[in-house]
């Protein structure tokens, strides 16, 4: 009896449920759609890799830096009614390989005067054990 129990113990075990990496990649989005909505830029940027290299193209400009980029967040989205609220849909997370992903969606900002919205595509990869957006393409 013991000795089935311990079996049906290392079973279960075994085939434990673990987290896919496109359900860890929606969780970043998740968290920082999150982050957003509280108006907590520095919260949202957890999600882009913290390097100089990472890349942020929108409209005709492309700008380099994660420092760069927040200091551009921060000055384009200065209030809460500037921010408004975010929501992202994700159309599709295409893993490349182990470390790296494609993830296709749509975002949205209902503020109070205006509506903007838009598609992105992110590069998100596996970078000291944490998937963060390494170069994030949106237009409107």
């Amino acid at each position: 009896m013991v000795k089935n129990g311990l079996i049906a113990l290392l079973l279960i075990a075994a085939f434990q449920v673990q987290a896919v990496p496109t359900d860890d990649i929606a969780q970043v989005l998740s968290e920082q759609q999150d982050a957003w909505n509280r108006g907590d830029l520095d919260a949202y940027m957890q999600g882009y890799w913290h390097d100089e290299k990472v890349r942020f193209v929108s409209g005709k400009k492309f700008r380099y830096g994660w420092e760069e980029t927040l200091a551009a967040y921060k000055k384009n989205y200065p209030n809460k009614e500037a921010l408004g609220v975010l929501s992202f849909s994700i159309n599709e997370t295409k893993m490349l390989s182990n470390y790296a992903a494609i993830v296709v969606g749509r975002w949205e900002l209902k503020r109070v005067k205006d509506n903007p919205n838009g598609v992105f595509t992110l590069l998100v990869e596996k970078v000291d054990d944490k998937w963060v957006i390494t170069h994030d393409h949106t237009s409107d």
